[in-house]
């Protein structure tokens, strides 16, 4: 945490004051900050790398 503001730098997938917080559904990466982008899938991704979860029968990076 910064020594003078107290705000924690939290790692990639995880939010909030104390970085207890995962990334909400369809958002990833630091302080979540990133919106998933996924074809043919539920919209959710690692929140950490942003993979999407593909549906059966699709996959690639976007499901595309």
């Amino acid at each position: 945490c910064h020594h003078v503001t107290g705000e924690c730098t939290c790692p990639p997938g995880w939010t909030g004051h104390d970085c207890k917080h995962p990334c909400n559904s369809g958002r990833w990466g630091p302080r979540c900050e990133n919106a998933c982008v996924c074809n043919n899938s539920d919209g959710s991704c690692d929140p950490v790398t942003g993979s999407c979860f593909c549906e059966p029968g699709f996959t690639g990076k976007h499901c595309e």
